[in-house]
């Protein structure tokens, strides 16, 4: 059997890219009349460090911990990052596009989805996985930066509030 067609797919691709343009950017943004101060994105020198990173976030009670570990591993050629269940994260070799936080949080998201709902895609369940991981690792106001470029993109959904702090990671 095929499984569904994954139709959020392109709006998520689509409103994580202006998400991360503005990340890598950081700094203050002007969002509707509401002035953000945004972080910039962590940047991964290796895999040890991205799994470092990783490691931190599922230590904080916000960092679902209750899946199992993923294992990180290098991807060949700079195409693209992917999950793979049930629990394998392959970042590309030698992109650095790729050894960034958003793309690593973003195929967090794929697997705890994978482990809590069973979905693999860019449905509702990641998407509140991914604004929750946004929200919380990086800041609220890149969550709400999120959110809108979602609905921008046409990835619609009903999505929760977002957390109103972060906390910092060790």
């Amino acid at each position: 059997m095929k499984p569904p067609r994954d139709t959020s797919r392109a709006g998520v691709y689509s409103a994580e890219d202006q998400v991360i343009a503005v990340l890598d950017r950081g700094g203050v943004v002007d969002f509707h009349g509401s002035t953000f101060d945004v972080p910039r994105q962590r940047r991964f020198g290796d895999l040890t460090a991205a799994s470092a990173y990783l490691n931190a976030v599922r230590r904080c009670s916000w960092g679902y911990s209750d899946t199992p570990a993923p294992n990180l591993r290098h991807r060949r050629g700079p195409g693209r990052a992917h999950w793979m269940a049930p629990d394998t994260i392959a970042l590309p070799q030698d992109a650095a596009w790729a050894m960034t936080e958003l793309v690593l949080l973003h195929e967090y998201a794929h697997h705890v989805n994978w482990h809590h709902n069973g979905s693999s895609g860019h449905d509702q369940g990641y998407r509140d996985i991914m604004l929750n991981l946004v929200a919380e690792a990086l800041a609220p106001q890149v969550a709400t930066l999120l959110l809108a470029a979602y609905h921008s993109a046409g990835a619609w959904g009903d999505y929760p509030a977002t957390p109103t702090s972060a906390p910092t990671l060790t």
